[in-house]
C-alpha cells in the first residue's frame, strides 16, 4: 500500500522505576466462519415467521459480536433507532470513528442452504433492494435524535440525529456469488455523496475481520469505488478483488472479478507472504485491542487502597468517559501501526518473563501521529501506588524529550492488568526544567531504530 509511514522505536531495561510482564491467553476474538456463513442455531422452518425473525436477529449481534474486538465494542451500535413513537430502526449496525459513521443494513436468510441457484438469486435480490431502501432513508437530511442500547455502555444517544456518514453498506447472506448488475435501477451506488458498497454478509464480515481497524476498512472502501460498475454489484465474490487489493494496495487498473483472478494468481508466492504477515498483524493488533476491551470493564477494585490525590485521575465508578478518550486513540490507528506498537508491548513484557521485580520500558512514535508518542512499560513487584506516583513523570518527561503535545503510557502490572494514561484533550504541554531533566535521564540513553510501514 502506498503508505509511506514509519515507525521509530527505543527500548530500555532500566531499574529506575522498579516494574514487569504478560498479557493474556486469548489476545484475538474469533469466531468460526465456514462455507460462507457463521455457525449459528439450527436452520428455521420456513412456515415459520417467528424463528425466521430469531435467526435474523442472531445474525445480527453475531456481526456486532465479531465487529466489536477489532473496531473496539464501544464504536459498534446494533439497531440504532428513531426516538419517537415509531421506534424505527434506522440500520442494523452503526460503526462509528471519530465522529464519522459506517452504516450497514444487513439482510439474512431463514435457510441459506435450502433454495437452488434461481431461487437464491431472487432472494438476493430482493433483500439487496430492501437492504438499499433502508439506507436511502436513512441517509436523507435529518436532525431527529435517534438512540441505541448498548451491551456495555448502556442507552447511548445521538441527539441530532446520525453522524455524518461516509460509506453505506448492505450486505445479504449467500453462500454462492449473485450477479445483480441487471438490477442496477434498483440498487444505487450513492445517495448525496455517500458511496453505497453491496457485500455478502460473509464476505463483509471476513474484509473487516482481515483488515482490523476503521481507517484500514474505509480505506478498503474508497478503493472499491475504482472498481467497475459491475463488479460494485457482485456479491459472494470478494476474495479475489481483496486479494488485488492486498497485493497492489489499491483497485485501480481491476477490470473486475475475472482480472482480479488472473492476477492473484501470477503472483501466488507473494501473496503467501503478505498472508502470513497477516497473521503476526493479527495477533500484535489483537493485543492492543484487549488494552482497549480492558479498559471497558475496569476492576470494581481498581481505586481501593489509593490516597485520593491519585484517585482523582481516575472516571468515578458510575460517571466513567475517558476511558472512552484512550480507547479512541487505539480505534483511530490503521493495521499497521496498531501492530507495530502492538508488537513493542508484546516485546517489552517479554523482557521481564520469570522475574519477579524489575521495570522494562520502551517507546515509538509514528510518522502518521506526529504529535504522539508512546511508552510501553512492564513491571514487577513494583507497588501499585508508587507506579501511579511515576506515571505523570514519565509523560511530561517523555513529551518534552521527543518534542510532542500527546502522550500515551501502557504499563502491564505483574500480569495482572493495565495501567494506561493519555494527556488532557486541549491541553498545550510546556516543558519545565525539570521536564527536560527527566526526559534525558529517562530517554536519552534509548536505542533507536526505524521501521519503515509501507505495503502489507
Amino acid at each position: 500500500m502506498p503508505l509511506s509511514r514509519h515507525f521509530r522505536s527505543s527500548f530500555s531495561a532500566s531499574d529506575l522505576l522498579s516494574l514487569g510482564t504478560i498479557l493474556c491467553d486469548n489476545i484475538s476474538h474469533s469466531r468460526e466462519i465456514r462455507n460462507g456463513r457463521t455457525a449459528g442455531p439450527p436452520r428455521r422452518s420456513r412456515c415459520n415467521v417467528a424463528l425466521s425473525q430469531s435467526r435474523t436477529q442472531w445474525a445480527e449481534r453475531q456481526a456486532e459480536e465479531l465487529l466489536s474486538a477489532p473496531f473496539i465494542s464501544e464504536f459498534v451500535f446494533r439497531s440504532p433507532q428513531m426516538i419517537d413513537a415509531s421506534q424505527k430502526e434506522v440500520a442494523d449496525l452503526l460503526i462509528v470513528h471519530k465522529g464519522n459513521g459506517l452504516l450497514v443494513s444487513q439482510k439474512a436468510q431463514e435457510d441459506p442452504e435450502s433454495r437452488s441457484d434461481s431461487k437464491n438469486e431472487l432472494w438476493v435480490l430482493k433483500a439487496a433492494r430492501k437492504g438499499v431502501s433502508q439506507l436511502l432513508g436513512a441517509l436523507r437530511p435529518s436532525s431527529k435524535p435517534i438512540w441505541c442500547e448498548h451491551p456495555r455502555r448502556g442507552r447511548v444517544d445521538f441527539p441530532a440525529g446520525l453522524p455524518p456518514i461516509a460509506h453505506g453498506l448492505v450486505t445479504v447472506e449467500t453462500l454462492r456469488p449473485v450477479d445483480l448488475q441487471h438490477a442496477a435501477e434498483d440498487l444505487p451506488l450513492s445517495k448525496d455523496g455517500v458511496a453505497i458498497a453491496y457485500f455478502s454478509l460473509s464476505d463483509f464480515l471476513n474484509v473487516a475481520l482481515q483488515l482490523r481497524t476503521l481507517p484500514e476498512l474505509m480505506r478498503y472502501l474508497d478503493a472499491r469505488r475504482e472498481l467497475p460498475e459491475a463488479a460494485l454489484r457482485s456479491v459472494g465474490d470478494e476474495l479475489a478483488l481483496f486479494e488485488f487489493y492486498l497485493l497492489h494496495g489499491t483497485l485501480a487498473g481491476c477490470l473486475g472479478h475475472n482480472h482480479a483472478r488472473v492476477s492473484v494468481q501470477a503472483a501466488e508466492g507473494e501473496l503467501n507472504g503478505i498472508l502470513e504477515r497477516f497473521e503476526e498483524y493479527r495477533l500484535c493488533s489483537g493485543l492492543l485491542e484487549h488494552v482497549a476491551d480492558s479498559l471497558a470493564t475496569r476492576s470494581v477494585t481498581c481505586l481501593d487502597g489509593l490516597m485520593p490525590n491519585l484517585a482523582a485521575h481516575f472516571d468515578p465508578p458510575h460517571q466513567r468517559q475517558n476511558y472512552l478518550l484512550m480507547q479512541e486513540v487505539l480505534a483511530d490507528l490503521p493495521l499497521l501501526d496498531r501492530a507495530a506498537l502492538g508488537k513493542q508491548f508484546a516485546d517489552v513484557t517479554a523482557r521481564l518473563k520469570g522475574r519477579t521485580e524489575g521495570y522494562c520500558q520502551a517507546t515509538a512514535h509514528l510518522d502518521s501521529r506526529p504529535d504522539w508518542i508512546f511508552v510501553f512499560g512492564s513491571s514487577r513487584g513494583w507497588a501499585r501506588d508508587g507506579m501511579l506516583r511515576s506515571i505523570e513523570p514519565v509523560m511530561r518527561g517523555a513529551l518534552a524529550h521527543y518534542r510532542k503535545q500527546k502522550c500515551m503510557v501502557l504499563i502491564d502490572r505483574d500480569g495482572e492488568g493495565y495501567e494506561v494514561a493519555i494527556t488532557r484533550p486541549g491541553e498545550v504541554f510546556i516543558p519545565t526544567a525539570e521536564d527536560l531533566l527527566n526526559g534525558r535521564k529517562l530517554f536519552a540513553g534509548l536505542a533507536m531504530k526505524s521501521v519503515p510501514l509501507e505495503g502489507f
